[in-house]
């Protein structure tokens, strides 16, 4: 997400937001996690309410806060990695990238993906049903996502040899993100046209 121009959210909230959700023992426990879960949420077919995606983000039971205050700072980054993350796609969604784990190995860094990935696949089972038409239409733009955010995924890497699945695959997580966001954007854009009375009837 550095090539995200939005003052909004500056690398003070993003290092505050992590550090909450690693003190966590449920839920989503990393932002990287996070944003991979926020953009399927931001660029699937209908806009879901953040009060039926929230509790995913802090997992089982009730959210545990000092009080209202810690509350609405934390939903406040929250939605300020989300404005981040909408504003790239609103503005030059061909820059899209996402964030992923880096880590040295043998001279070379080795990128981690699978914890986005696990989040996205977490964003579209808030609205599996929304998401069934482009399942049917166009599985081949989920797969990089499903490879390595789900235990299916993960038995067919393993399968196929590590290694290789994933120089073959992780290149192609970012331009299935950005073909998933073309894909429903003109869903969106109809369903935003519509009169709100028109809704009510």
């Amino acid at each position: 997400m550095d090539n995200v121009e939005n003052a909004s959210f500056s690398d003070n909230d993003f290092e505050q937001l992590e550090a909450w959700l690693q003190r966590r023992h449920s839920g989503i426990l990393d932002i990287v996690t996070l944003e991979g879960f926020l953009t399927a949420i931001l660029i699937g077919p209908n806009t879901i309410s953040p009060m039926l995606w929230l509790p995913k983000v802090w997992g089982k039971g009730k959210p545990r806060f000092k009080d209202l205050e810690e509350l609405n700072r934390f939903v406040a980054l929250v939605m300020g990695l989300y404005n981040e993350i909408a504003g790239c796609f609103e503005q030059d969604p061909a820059a899209f990238a996402p964030s992923f784990y880096e880590r040295p190995l043998n001279d070379k860094t080795v990128i981690i993906v699978d914890e986005w990935c696990e989040g996205f696949i977490k964003g579209i089972r808030v609205d599996r049903e929304g998401w069934k038409p482009l399942k049917r239409e166009r599985p081949d733009l989920l797969k990089p996502m499903e490879l390595f955010g789900t235990r299916a995924g993960w038995r067919k890497l393993e399968a196929g040899g590590e290694a290789a699945m994933h120089a073959t695959w992780s290149v192609r997580i970012a331009p299935a993100v950005r073909e998933i966001y073309a894909y429903w954007l003109p869903y969106r854009r109809a369903v935003q046209a519509i009169p709100e009375n028109a809704i009510r009837h």
